[in-house]
Parts: C-alpha cells; structure tokens; sequence
C-alpha cells in the first residue's frame, strides 16, 4: 500500500511538472509564444511605403499609393529631375511654388554641357510619360529630400503608370539605391537586369 502511493505520488507531480512547463511554453515570452508570434508577425506590420513595396508580386509594378499627392508637371528638366507644382499646398509640398523633383532609385544620363550618351533620349523617355502641364501623383520615402534640397518622390503617371519602374524597364534608366530611401530598389534593380539582359535602350545603344 505504501508503495502504490508512492507511486501515485510520483505520477502526481509528474503531471503537475508537465503541466507547469507547458505554461511556461506558451507565455507570450516562452518558446512556444515566440514561435506563434513570429508566425503571426505578417499581420502587425504597419502601412507604409515599405511594407506596399514588399506586397507586390514577383515582378508585379505597384499600383498608385492611396496616399498620393496630385501635382502638375512645370516642365522636365532631364531623364530624372523635372519641376512640378500644386495649387493645393500639403504635407509633402507645403507652397504653392514650383519644387525641383528628383526620382528616387534611378538615375538618367547627363544632359547639357556633360551629355552623355542616352541623356537626351532618356529625357524623351520622361517628357513622353509625363508632358508639360499633365497630372502626376507623388510619394516620399523616409527622406523628403537631399543634401541639395531637391524633392525625392515616386511618381505615377495620371493614368496609373510608375514612372520610376516605366523609365528603367524601358532602359532609359539605371536602378539606384541611396539608403534609407530603398523601398522599391528590389524591384527597379530587378528592371535594370531585364532591360541590360535584352539590350533595351541605353544598355543597346550606348
């Protein structure tokens, strides 16, 4: 008799010791919870320009960003850089003054007194998808501008094209990527191989 409570002794703590680890297991800090939370993670990120970068498919181009400004098209300087102006000043263009844009993650040849070739045709490129006096759409990364206090933006044509994408998957740009301001550099560098691969346009001609 004393050896069967024992027994029953040992089996009772033995479930009790069980029980306490699988507790234990998972708590929001234990193994088991951390494992959970980790699966889980995808469903906490916050929106961002970040996160609707990382959400489009394998070679998919982003839609327009419900959060984007609508400017009007002054003029184009060259393949990267134009100047765009809005008659409703917010939280990205606070006047109603033309701003210089440079197009965040690419960049153009020169044009001017250091031409370079495909300068010209590359300044074409972004005239074509966004004349003088049209509508485009805008939006920052995590820097607004740069050291020489030009703009950084994306920009979507009126119609819902990435200009940035459409300018190197057509070959009159090469991807760029100046951190912290690399949300769709996986995509645009992604463009540039496809487009130095079949030799469009700088990549065949210059």
């Amino acid at each position: 008799m004393v050896r069967t409570m024992m027994r029953g002794a040992g089996l009772l703590v033995a479930v009790v010791a069980v029980g306490a680890l699988g507790l234990l297991a998972f708590q929001p800090g234990g193994p088991l919870g951390a494992l959970l939370d980790a699966s889980d993670s995808g469903t906490t990120v916050a929106p961002s320009v970040q996160s609707d970068a990382a959400g489009t498919a394998p070679g998919g181009v982003p839609p327009r960003p419900s959060d984007a400004v609508a400017m009007t098209v002054e003029h184009v300087h060259d393949g990267d850089t134009l100047f765009l102006r809005t008659d409703r000043p917010n939280a990205l263009v606070p006047s109603t003054d033309a701003v210089k844009v440079r197009l965040i993650g690419i960049d153009t040849p020169e044009v001017g007194d250091g031409a370079e070739c495909y300068g010209d045709e590359a300044t074409l490129a972004l005239r074509t998808l966004v004349p003088d006096g049209s509508t485009v759409w805008i939006t920052a990364d995590r820097e607004p501008t740069d050291r020489f206090g030009r703009s950084l933006f994306y920009l979507w044509s009126d119609d819902g094209r990435f200009v940035n994408f459409e300018l190197v998957e057509g070959g009159a740009a090469e991807s760029l990527v100046i951190p912290p301001n690399d949300a769709y550099y996986p995509l645009l560098r992604a463009a540039e191989d496809a487009a130095t691969a079949a030799g469009s346009g700088r990549w065949g001609a210059c």
